[in-house]
């Protein structure tokens, strides 16, 4: 059975969200941002809504195909560790929200060195954990996951990609409000490719 299959476009919940994505990313109307692991292509077009470049990839050929077709256009796709190709030129801002830690851990050097090749920056939200669970238990019921690390394992990793951390934080604003009981449970990510 597929994990996507109760994903559903809320637009009360997604396009606030995109909204708060635009505004902390200061994504400017002419930058093109990639959601990397768009899933069903919803922040996409939220962010379509909203007048911005928005792109999007996914490992599921089923999420993609379940994308509505004015969205579909938008995005595609992707193996695992595949580089990032933008027809346009690059990607200003990739979007990996609740994606990394689905990568192995034997391959998430490699891809984090794929979106750093990829795109100029990067904003990330990872779950946390102690290296063997995570901060918050519902995170372990998602057989998907596999990373289990603290923000500081997170940081290091993004370093070695050839990012430099921007911000780092606790703090999810409005990404994460159902895990707020958390505070230490969710990292937010902002990195700018070493020049």
């Amino acid at each position: 059975k597929s994990l996507y299959s109760h994903y559903r476009w809320m637009p009360e919940l997604t396009i606030p969200m995109a909204h708060h994505i635009a505004k902390d990313m200061d994504l400017h109307e002419d930058e093109k941002v990639l959601d990397f692991g768009c899933a069903k292509g919803f922040t996409v077009k939220a962010l379509r809504l909203l007048g911005y470049k928005a792109y999007g990839v996914d490992v599921s050929e089923y999420a993609i195909s379940q994308i509505e077709e004015n969205t579909r256009r938008w995005c595609g796709v992707i193996k695992p560790q595949e580089p990032l190709v933008c027809a346009e030129g690059g990607y200003d801002w990739i979007l990996c929200k609740d994606i990394l830690e689905h990568i192995p851990y034997d391959k998430i050097d490699e891809q984090l060195k794929v979106l750093c090749n990829g795109g100029k920056r990067v904003m990330a939200m990872i779950p946390l954990g102690d290296g063997k669970k995570y901060i918050i238990d519902s995170y372990e019921l998602d057989k998907s996951h596999f990373i289990r690390e603290d923000v500081h394992w997170w940081q290091d990793r993004f370093e070695k990609a050839g990012f430099d951390v921007d911000m780092l934080t606790n703090c999810m604003g409005p990404y994460k409000k159902n895990w707020q009981f958390e505070p230490e449970g969710n990292c937010l990510i902002i990195a700018s490719r070493s020049e």
